[in-house]
């Protein structure tokens, strides 16, 4: 019986050395198992980190060869009207119609002479004989007399050329060319004040309403600055328009009442001591006055080979002044573009 237990005891030890022996294959094959997890994990990691690094390096060499975009610089405000003496007044790139600087530019207000550059822009899109001699009628000096209005000095029936019509109403402001113009184009004033109103509104001068060919004060006769340079733009367009706006002294063809032709000296230039201004040159300009309307211009001029236009209305000055301050207004705004341009603007 003793035997018997041995044998029995001996039995269960191998089992127990078996069992042992697969559980220790079993942990190492676990530990080996995770050892190897665990590598791949850190290997991973490690290339992961590396790509990153990698995308990183790339970014900061692309961002360091391209440019950023660059950002426009805002323009500087300045005042290039100052204390001009007009109560109207507007200044536009002639080139682009863009308003650089500006003083009510919409209020209605009476244009006078500066009117008689519809006039001549009508007569040079309608008219392509200018050497044709065209004798003033007798029936417009009549209107000249009672309206008492200024004229180039051409007589009642003088055969006079359409040059010299363009030229007498653009220079010296002469009512009679204005006149014979209507006559000549449209067979009366009021068929050619049609014409002028139809014009306006193709070029959309909302604020302009016209009433005659000359300025003659009225009170439904009106315009706004920005009109008239609409205007003015629109005439220099127009290689004719440009040729006499931008001329300063004119000799008519000889006739008989002026056998050496008659002399015409624009009134814009006519006290300026030259055509330049400290920084650039005028192109041209167009003056009108009446007691209801003030001293008012309108001018185009060059700076830097570009072309500018401005247009004032409403000066006034006393009785005894002879001070051409719309003139001095042209200048000291021209000159102040002038000198901001010149500083970068």
């Amino acid at each position: 019986m003793a035997n018997s237990k041995k044998k029995r005891k001996f039995k269960l030890n191998a089992r127990g050395k078996a069992f042992l022996a697969g559980f220790c294959v079993l942990v190492a094959l676990t530990a080996i198992t995770i050892i190897s997890l665990e590598s791949c994990r850190q290997k991973l990691s490690e290339d992961n980190n590396q790509i990153i690094l990698n995308t990183s390096e790339e970014t900061i060499g692309t961002t360091e060869t391209v440019p950023p975009t660059p950002t426009p610089t805002p323009m500087p405000q300045f005042d290039l009207l100052g204390n001009i003496y007009s109560n109207e007044a507007i200044l536009i790139d002639a080139e682009t119609g863009v308003v650089l600087s500006e003083k009510n530019p919409d209020t209605r207000a009476f244009p006078a002479s500066v009117t008689k550059m519809m006039t001549l822009l009508i007569a040079c899109e309608s008219i392509t004989d200018y050497s044709e001699v065209y004798p003033l009628p007798r029936e417009i000096y009549d209107t000249l007399f009672y309206q008492d209005l200024s004229t180039a000095g051409f007589e009642c029936e003088e055969p006079v050329t359409i040059d010299d019509l363009l030229y007498g109403l653009m220079l010296r402001s002469g009512a009679e060319c204005c006149l014979g113009l209507a006559q000549k184009i449209a067979g009366s004033e009021a068929g050619f004040v049609e014409l002028m109103n139809i014009r306006a509104e193709e070029l959309g001068m909302t604020g302009t309403h016209f009433t005659n060919c000359t300025g003659l004060h009225n009170p439904e006769h009106y315009s706004t600055v920005r009109d008239m340079a609409t205007l003015l733009r629109a005439g220099l367009q127009n290689d004719k328009f440009r040729q006499v706006f931008s001329t300063m002294t004119y000799t008519s063809t000889p006739t008989t009442l002026h056998p050496g032709g008659l002399t015409i000296y624009s009134t814009f230039y006519q006290g300026l001591s030259s055509m330049d201004f400290e920084g650039g040159t005028f192109i041209g300009g167009k003056t009108g006055t009446t007691t209801e309307a003030g001293l008012c211009l309108a001018t185009a001029a060059t700076i830097n080979d570009h072309e500018y236009i401005f247009v004032t209305f409403g000066a006034y000055r006393g009785e005894n002044d002879t001070t051409r301050y719309h003139i001095l207004d042209a200048i000291n705004a021209y000159q102040a573009l002038a000198s901001a341009l010149s500083n970068g603007v």
